[in-house]
């Protein structure tokens, strides 16, 4: 069903047409009225408009303009025209605004739901044509680089992938990389030549070295590369030949050449042992990032291999960012103490000898605030805010990034996000134990349990136990005894009930248990309080 608009600066006209046309029997769902050009276009801001009708000649602004306006909205929007004028000048121009009908004043009601059919007609054959094969697939090869990046990415992640999943989007993206096969790894990191590049002539560098890639390795090798949210190039390496890995070193000192060569910067490039796709390659994009930070400073422009720069657990800084625990677990978890020193441990703060790398600090950085973005967006909190204004002083200024300042102020955020969940379980306790107490109020007679409490409230039994003590000071045990207690008080001053009846009421399997509780809390049975009362 469609949305349709009818603009025209006589009011008759407008409610004319909206009024005799029974339009939900020609597709039409809601019919909304504007007596001017302006008023059209507020309506189209709040509601997705299919098929507008409008009068070409009004004041201000005419139909033909507003036309333009409405296409600044929506493209798949379509328009019918309305004229008092039979001018080749108007019709002309509606033909550039590609309206789909010309109709001149007294409109011709039959002429006029024709042309609402074809509209009809016209936007559901451009959706099929949207969503056919040949779109699909021309979809697909045009986002094609996307998709061969986005799916290396999540392998070096270790994200985990079915294998059958897998193989239909290596088929898809039309990667050779199969199930088992040999491959290396090189990670390229783009050296101080090129620091005074803006981000999109580093995107376009970044192009032109897996360009100059491609036809270094072509002879010998296929290649299926990404770029890292750290900033590395990650080429994945396939032999044509049997015994072509081994001299993969080779072709990538050409690639520094070249690079040097053509595009006058230099390349730090690290190869990495021959592995076993896809079980290894998150290894070997860990074991070959942090061989490169290892020599971030001693060399501008180095080759190295992961079997010369054997990975040292303490040296394997980027490592920490995603050994299990994850940084978001422990958040969402309320652990803010494992977090702190999980932040602790990406920064290497328990050995000031060592100096992480400014790429492996603002890689910390960028996944510190994924990682508090992370959680409050999902508990509705202003992520700016609270974010605080250090955050963006760090983004702006990333040569003042250090580990020390990179703690204090992840510290300030896990404090606040502490203190806001505090809060917020406080809140949910008091939701829980007002829950409890309405549950007992009403179901007094029934022989109540903690069992039959903590399954109304969906808790299990001794957690529903503890929450209630911490929100309340006492047990539900004494909640329950109290409210009986209280219950039968006023029955007994405020009722004739029987004493029988009172404890039935009150869930006691027996009368004679119920004098002895009410005794023991009163100090006179319940005959003889009544009597005083």
């Amino acid at each position: 069903m469609y949305h349709l608009l009818i603009v025209d600066d006589e009011a008759s006209v407008v409610e004319s047409l909206a009024l005799t046309i029974p339009w939900e029997e020609h597709g039409i769902e809601e019919v909304h009225l504007a007596y001017s050009a302006e008023e059209a276009l507020q309506i189209a801001e709040k509601v997705p408009i299919d098929i507008m009708i409008t009068d070409i000649r009004m004041p201000e602004m005419d139909g033909l303009e507003l036309i333009g306006h409405m296409r600044s909205l929506s493209s798949k929007f379509r328009s019918i025209i309305l004229s008092g004028h039979d001018e080749f000048e108007y019709a002309q121009k509606a033909i550039r605004h590609q309206t789909l009908g010309y109709l001149l004043k007294p409109v011709d009601i039959g002429e006029l739901i024709d042309a609402v059919r074809k509209a009809i007609v016209d936007i559901e054959e451009e959706w099929a044509e949207i969503s056919s094969y040949q779109r699909i697939k021309h979809t697909l090869h045009a986002n094609m680089p996307l998709l061969r990046n986005q799916l290396l990415s999540d392998l070096l992640q270790n994200k985990p992938i079915e294998p059958k999943w897998l193989e239909e989007r290596l088929d898809m993206i039309d990667v050779s990389f199969r199930l088992g096969d040999p491959y290396l790894m090189m990670v390229v990191r783009l050296e101080e030549d090129f620091s005074g590049y803006d981000l999109h002539s580093l995107s376009l560098l970044e192009y032109a070295v897996s360009n100059i890639a491609e036809e270094v390795f072509e002879e010998l090798f296929e290649l299926w590369h990404c770029v890292t949210e750290q900033g590395y190039l990650v080429f994945l390496i396939k032999s044509r030949a049997a015994d072509g890995l081994v001299r993969a070193d080779s072709y990538a000192i050409k690639l520094q050449n070249h690079v040097h060569k053509y595009l006058k910067g230099s390349l730090s490039v690290c190869l990495s042992k021959i592995g076993t796709f896809p079980s290894e390659v998150a290894d070997s994009y860990q074991a070959s990032v942090a061989a490169i930070n290892r020599n971030v400073g001693k060399n501008k422009s180095y080759f190295i291999t992961v079997e010369d720069n054997p990975v040292q657990p303490e040296d394997s800084n980027v490592i920490q960012l995603y050994e299990p625990p994850l940084l978001p677990v422990l958040l969402q978890s309320g652990s803010w103490d494992e977090a702190a020193v999980k932040i602790s441990k990406m920064l290497v703060l328990d050995d000031p000898s060592t100096e992480p790398s400014r790429d492996h600090l603002l890689a910390v950085f960028l996944y510190l605030s994924s990682s508090f973005t992370t959680i409050m967006a999902s508990e509705g909190l202003p992520i700016e805010e609270t974010l605080g204004e250090e955050f963006d002083l760090l983004l702006r200024k990333k040569s003042q990034l250090s580990r020390q300042r990179i703690f204090e102020w992840a510290d300030k955020i896990i404090v606040s996000l502490k203190a806001i969940a505090s809060k917020q379980l406080e809140d949910s306790h008091q939701q829980i134990a007002s829950k409890v107490r309405t549950y007992i109020q009403g179901h007094l007679a029934e022989g109540i349990s903690l069992q039959t409490v903590a399954d109304h409230v969906g808790l299990h039994p001794v957690y529903l136990s503890k929450v209630y003590k911490s929100a309340t000071g006492e047990t539900i045990g004494d909640l329950l005894y109290r409210i009986r207690m209280e219950r039968a008080a006023y029955l007994l001053q405020n009722t004739e009930m029987k004493i029988a009846e009172i404890s039935s009421e009150l869930g006691f399997l027996a009368a004679p248990h119920f004098i002895k509780i009410f005794k023991r809390h009163y100090g006179s049975t319940p005959q003889e309080y009544r009597n005083k009362s």
